[in-house]
């Protein structure tokens, strides 16, 4: 289904270097996330008030809040996409990081409520037990939940976003609590407490923890994380394969956004090369560096040395 809408509706939706295509991508995995998290909101809320169950009406607030989420990875992704400006000379892509922080606190405030509630109510009446039509409507979330779960790890392999991620740490861990959920019903005439309670302990469990993870990840982007080695690896080869650096120093590179990597670095040349001569050297490491591995990086002369006739 996917591949239809984005068919239809992102042009020229495989080409997922090109970053409007990617935020595009984001975009519409958002607005299929929030159509399907608001049915699922609807039709557990009317079963847990049915059946009396705390771990359900606790899922259904935790498909409210995925509804949210995806509202917000959507304005995160509509908003990144905004060009570079006066005030922004290297655009906005930083936004992707911001939302993907404040997602992080709204799951991480969802599962801690969530807790909270479900603590209270181990002295409460047990719930009815689960009849057909709630068990379909159990199971066909779970189906609708691993189909955005793969959906996401897809994107976030191809696409690289921490949006993405979230979804999908999201959807992994309602599909384990849902089933807990289901479990945990179907057992409870078997046990002497109020086992949905303790379900929905699971539940808030699994709802904070990757809340906890994709803020960890995120602080580590916003704080300015190291960039791969691979890639520092490969800027250095290049740097020394040009035919007068022999060294460099201060190498600074930082991430405003995915696909946006930008820095400086100073670079030990001769002192009697002209300037001319200097500048279509420099030039060409420059657009090499860009070509091979993303990073828009300039170079300042530093002259150590004279070439000797």
């Amino acid at each position: 289904m996917f591949n239809f809408l984005a068919k239809k509706f992102v042009k020229d939706y495989k080409n997922i270097d090109n970053p409007d295509v990617r935020l595009n991508l984001i975009s519409l995995s958002s607005i299929m996330g929030i159509g399907m998290n608001i049915l699922l909101f609807l039709s557990k809320i009317f079963l847990g008030i049915y059946t009396r169950s705390t771990a359900i009406l606790n899922d259904a607030f935790n498909n409210l809040s995925d509804s949210v989420v995806s509202i917000m990875s959507l304005f995160g992704a509509s908003f990144s996409k905004k060009p570079a400006d006066e005030e922004h000379p290297f655009g906005h892509g930083r936004v992707e990081y911001i939302m993907a922080l404040l997602v992080s606190i709204v799951i991480i405030y969802v599962g801690i409520n969530l807790f909270i509630n479900s603590a209270k109510s181990f002295n409460d009446p047990n719930p009815n037990g689960l009849s057909l039509l709630s068990f379909v409507i159990l199971f066909a979330g779970i189906l609708l939940k691993v189909y955005i779960y793969l959906l996401n790890t897809k994107l976030y392999r191809d696409l690289e976003s921490d949006l993405n991620l979230g979804v999908l740490l999201d959807a992994r861990n309602d599909i384990i609590s849902t089933t807990a959920i289901i479990l945990g019903v179907f057992l409870q005439r078997y046990v002497n407490f109020n086992l949905d309670a303790a379900m929905g302990v699971v539940v808030a469990f699994f709802v904070t923890k990757p809340g906890i993870d994709l803020f960890n990840e995120t602080v580590r982007y916003l704080l300015g994380e190291r960039i791969d080695e691979e890639i520092e690896k490969k800027i250095s080869e290049i740097l020394l394969s040009g035919d007068y650096i022999i060294g460099f120093h201060h190498l600074d590179i930082h991430q405003y956004g995915k696909g946006h990597i930008a820095g400086s670095c100073h670079v030990e040349v001769p002192g009697n090369l002209t300037v001319a001569e200097l500048h279509k050297e420099i030039d060409r490491i420059e657009k090499k560096i860009r070509k091979e591995t993303g990073v828009i990086l300039t170079l300042h002369a530093d002259p150590t040395y004279n070439i000797v006739d």
